[in-house]
């Protein structure tokens, strides 16, 4: 009977340090944040640079905190605090006792500033024993930055193979690195730094050195790799005796894992991942130079999110088709779902069946303020043909409250706060914005012109367009001009 009690005690106690080594635990005191719920987050998609939400960290009114995820891997996670986006590493099984950067908020002016780059610091831990990883990548960058700073313009100006060599052997001597362990990834990929300008005309080798082997495709940085050494790929590659059959392949319209096994017949990459991986860089890239068919580069996308060697490759190639297609016009608008700034909650989907002109406002912005007097007039003149929704971006909706009463503004205004992500999702950079929504609820013109940039004579045409449309899908039994 005792036997069979310590078995189920020792049982008991092994679940519970594996469950334990799977999780991550973030805790500390931060009095400036209290109230507030910073969000950790993770690069999903190293092409994109498409993020997802690691874990959600409640500040108490006493400036508390204490949240534990459960992490199956190193995550390099990243919070946007204000005007300050604190990294770390998180190991599985460690609890970190965090120091948060000062309280500085962003601006509603850096909100939306497209140019805004947040201050990149590394978040501060305090107790000694959970600090070994992001130490030594911390003191590892400082190392190869103070080397590159110093030799960039020998390395390049003289292709100083010799040198980039000494400086790889110096650093890892001073950082030394268990064979396949992240640390000796982290800098595998962070050597090309060093390589690329010494054999910036022996682009191969720099990438056989950095690319050998799984890809850790999560990890700064082989992003920073894979968006540096890899930018505009096709346009190198096509023009090198290795890349004519891609180049032959890619005009003959061949579909995408046609097109990955002509690019696995060059010996550039071992693994399957990487390679696709780098093919997807390409075409992502070509999409956005304007010298290829974007139709195309679509549908090898939607092909690769099917056809992908594996679940990341087809994960990321899934995130590129939304990305490239997100907000075309005849795609579906995203969804949201907010409140009233009277205190009724709204969902985009309450106004199926009807055209919606979609903005999105501040009420410290003088356009946005002079747009807002134009679409009063519109709100009158188009009554029966459109439902206008204006999106208030201001943190404090109190002054767009007063100034709507005051105005008399009779259409619908919501606030943004209960959504957040309304404002990537529509890719807001610059306010006001626009958006003609069709009763299906696909975008139709995206973005519209503005109510003092012709929008009428503009949604009549789509209107019309729009009605043609239903007219070819639903043919009425009797004829109509549409059938001459």
């Amino acid at each position: 009977m005792r036997f069979w009690l310590f078995a189920l005690v020792l049982l008991h106690s092994l679940v519970l340090t594996a469950q334990s080594d799977q999780t991550v635990t973030l805790k500390g005191k931060a009095e400036e944040y209290a109230g507030y719920h910073p969000v950790l987050r993770m690069v999903i998609n190293p092409i994109s640079m498409e993020t997802a939400d690691v874990l959600t960290i409640p500040v108490n009114e006493k400036g508390e905190f204490n949240q534990t995820v459960e992490i199956k891997e190193i995550t390099y996670a990243r919070l946007d605090v204000g005007k300050y986006r604190a990294s770390i590493y998180l190991e599985p099984g460690e609890t970190y006792e965090l120091v948060l950067p000062p309280f500085k908020p962003r601006s509603d002016a850096d909100r939306f500033n497209p140019y805004f780059v947040p201050e990149d610091v590394v978040l501060g831990i305090a107790n000694d024993e959970a600090q070994g990883l992001n130490q030594t990548i911390a003191y590892f960058d400082r190392d190869l930055r103070e080397r590159y700073n110093s030799n960039a313009v020998t390395l390049f100006t003289k292709e100083n193979k010799t040198l980039a060599e000494k400086l790889i052997l110096e650093l890892d001597s001073l950082y030394p690195s268990k064979p396949g362990s992240y640390f000796q990834k982290y800098k595998q990929y962070a050597y090309a730094e060093l390589l690329a300008p010494a054999y910036r005309r022996q682009k191969r080798k720099v990438i056989y050195r950095t690319m050998s082997g799984d890809a850790v495709m999560q990890m700064p940085s082989f992003t920073h790799v894979i968006n540096t050494i890899f930018k505009n790929f096709f346009s190198n590659y096509f023009g090198t005796p290795q890349g004519e059959n891609l180049r032959a392949a890619y005009a003959d319209k061949v579909s995408f894992d046609s097109l990955a096994h002509v690019f696995a017949s060059d010996t550039l990459f071992a693994a399957s991942e990487p390679a696709e991986l780098v093919l997807l860089k390409g075409l992502y890239d070509a999409f956005y130079s304007g010298r290829y068919e974007q139709e195309q580069i679509i549908q090898l996308f939607k092909q690769a999110e099917t056809k992908g060697c594996s679940p990341r490759i087809r994960d990321i190639a899934g995130g590129l088709y939304k990305k490239v297609t997100q907000l075309r016009p005849g795609s579906i608008a995203p969804q949201f779902t907010l409140y009233r700034l009277g205190g009724k909650k709204r969902s985009l989907s309450d106004y199926k069946g009807k055209f919606v002109y979609l903005n999105f406002m501040h009420t410290s912005n003088h356009t946005c303020k002079k747009d807002l007097q134009l679409l009063q007039v519109l709100s009158v003149q188009l009554k029966r043909e459109v439902k206008i929704i204006t999106i208030i971006l201001d943190e404090d909706p109190s002054e767009a409250k007063k100034l709507i009463k005051a105005k008399k503004y009779k259409w619908d205004f919501l606030h943004f706060n209960a959504q957040a992500k309304i404002i990537p999702d529509y890719n807001i950079r610059a306010l006001p914005a626009y958006f003609l929504i069709d009763p299906e609820q696909r975008l139709r013109l995206s973005p519209s012109p503005s109510p003092a940039e012709n929008f009428v004579h503009a949604f009549f045409e789509a209107r019309q367009k729009y009605k043609y449309k239903q007219l070819r899908i639903h043919k009425p039994k009797k004829k109509s001009i549409y059938d001459l």
